[in-house]
């Protein structure tokens, strides 16, 4: 037990530092629990994104289909490049920047939306930061699982960011 959860403690550590461009899949434990419990952490934080427009199975629900969809790219990007023993630590890694990332833009989008006057402006804009930081992340880690170029990492976070948006328009 005290394995899972040191293995989970620097898989966090590595979760922040990718979120920061600092380090990179490979260096993340194979530990299949991580996964699990980052998985488990991340629909716990759903939980503070449950609102009057959205309940918690369409939280859920949006975050199976990101979770599904990231799966997918990984495995494929990976089966494409010969490289799929790296799957359990890009996924952990893909999952593990969304935990970070969402952790982060709660209280940023809950303290631009107290403000009365220009909220509209500081929610755009906070909103259009942290959706460039997410989409270079994810650019960087299929760079670096898939070891290919920065353009074409780029292009899949782009077109990944785009289908995902498209479907949860289609939800409402």
């Amino acid at each position: 037990m005290q394995n899972i959860i040191g293995h989970w403690l620097l898989s966090l550590k590595h979760y922040l530092l990718m979120s920061l461009l600092l380090s990179s899949p490979q260096k993340l434990p194979y530990n299949s629990y991580c996964v699990l419990l980052t998985g488990f952490a991340y629909f716990a934080l759903g939980l503070l994104l449950v609102d009057e427009q959205r309940g918690y199975g369409m939280v859920c629900a949006q975050i199976i289909l990101e979770l599904g969809m990231l799966a997918l790219i990984a495995y494929l990007g990976l089966r494409w490049t010969h490289k799929l023993p790296r799957f359990q630590q890009t996924f952990s890694a893909l999952v593990g920047i969304n935990v970070v990332i969402t952790a982060i833009t709660i209280p940023l989008y809950r303290a631009t939306t107290g403000y009365q006057d220009s909220t509209e402006n500081m929610t755009v804009y906070v909103t259009l930061i942290i959706l460039i930081w997410n989409l270079a992340v994810l650019s960087l880690i299929f760079k670096r699982a898939f070891e290919i170029s920065t353009q074409l990492s780029a292009m899949i976070s782009f077109c990944y960011f785009v289908v995902y948006q498209f479907v949860v328009v289609g939800f409402y």
